[in-house]
């Protein structure tokens, strides 16, 4: 006896079974946008009262006290407010700070600070401006007293011995110490070598000048934590070092009143 083979049928191929997938993403990604939607929302109502909660907060309540004059005694005494006297009670707001004023209102402030500091400056060194031995700018990093070097300086030297340069930084010590700001003083030469032998390069040179005339601020009344000093020997010109004339404006000392930065003192 002889066993029939079973057909067995090919199944069918469906050619639309991305859609499943492709629905399945449609929906997971509407899901999604519905949530950040919903996360993005503000619910106006629970603002309102979170916004009456914090005013209440911060809101400042003005009682009056009530005196009741006890008849059958000769005391007068003070009762806790009732109902009736709550509603008497005046309710004071904070206004809310508004920090772009402030802001612009400090700004104001010290500027017209860093432009009283130059008015002062300028009118105690009047006389040296005239004669061209000092020279004062108004910088973005602040106020600039360009000092020549032949006024403090010796040549070669970073010694200041002129009674009257010494003076001089003395007088501008309290303009200095009352501008409340920090001060910077810089030490420049000129592109020529030195040769003295007590100084190895211009670099020594620049900053022993920048330091001699940042002790004297110092014993005058500058606090120390509000200087520094730093040399730059002729690593910044501000003329050319083609002509004496140059150089000359090249050698210098640079006291700088920096407008950025309060200090407390």
């Amino acid at each position: 006896m002889m066993l029939r083979r079973k057909i067995i049928k090919d199944e069918a191929i469906h050619h639309d079974r991305w859609l499943v997938s492709y629905a399945d993403f449609i929906t997971l990604l509407f899901a999604f946008f519905v949530v950040m939607y919903t996360s993005s929302t503000v619910n106006q109502k629970k603002y309102e009262a979170l916004s009456s909660s914090i005013s209440s907060a911060f809101s400042l309540v003005q009682i009056t006290p009530i005196k009741n004059v006890d008849q059958n005694k000769d005391t007068v005494h003070q009762d806790t407010p009732n109902i009736s006297q709550k509603k008497e009670q005046k309710l004071v707001l904070i206004d809310p700070i508004d920090i772009g004023k402030l802001k612009r209102d400090q700004y104001l402030a010290a500027k017209a600070k860093i432009d009283l500091t130059r008015s002062d400056l300028i009118r105690k060194l009047k006389p040296l401006i005239d004669q061209g031995k000092i020279s004062i700018a108004q910088v973005p990093r602040g106020i600039r007293i360009d000092i020549q070097d032949n006024f403090l300086f010796a040549p070669g030297s970073a010694k200041i011995s002129s009674p009257l340069a010494i003076s001089t930084l003395t007088e501008i010590t309290p303009i200095l110490v009352n501008s409340n700001r920090p001060i910077d003083i810089e030490g420049h030469t000129d592109n020529r070598p030195i040769k003295n032998k007590e100084y190895g390069s211009n670099w020594e040179l620049s900053a022993l000048r920048a330091t001699a005339v940042l002790r004297i601020l110092n014993e005058e009344g500058l606090n120390e934590e509000h200087l520094s000093a730093t040399g730059f020997a002729s690593s910044r010109p501000i003329d050319s070092n083609e002509s004496s004339q140059g150089r000359a404006k090249n050698r210098r000392v640079s006291i700088f009143v920096i407008q950025d930065g309060l200090l407390n003192q």
